[in-house]
């Protein structure tokens, strides 16, 4: 067999986007918002061969109320 999925690196990269997620609602909860909205994720390899991947989460802090 030829490729496939290398299940440890998937579950460290699923671990790594869930903790950047984490990290977005906890720095909007300080800021007291208590949603985000937009949520963009992006993984990145920052090159040098290192084998280093970059997970980073952004969105947008909101006060959402109900209709």
């Amino acid at each position: 067999m030829v490729g496939g999925e290398v299940t440890s690196f998937t579950t460290e990269l699923e671990k790594a986007r869930m903790e950047a997620i984490e990290r977005v609602c906890k720095k909007a909860a300080a800021i007291g918002a208590n949603a985000v909205v937009g949520l963009d994720l992006e993984t990145s390899d920052i090159g040098l061969q290192a084998g280093v991947t970059v997970v980073s989460a952004t969105g947008t802090a909101v006060i959402a109320e109900a209709e």
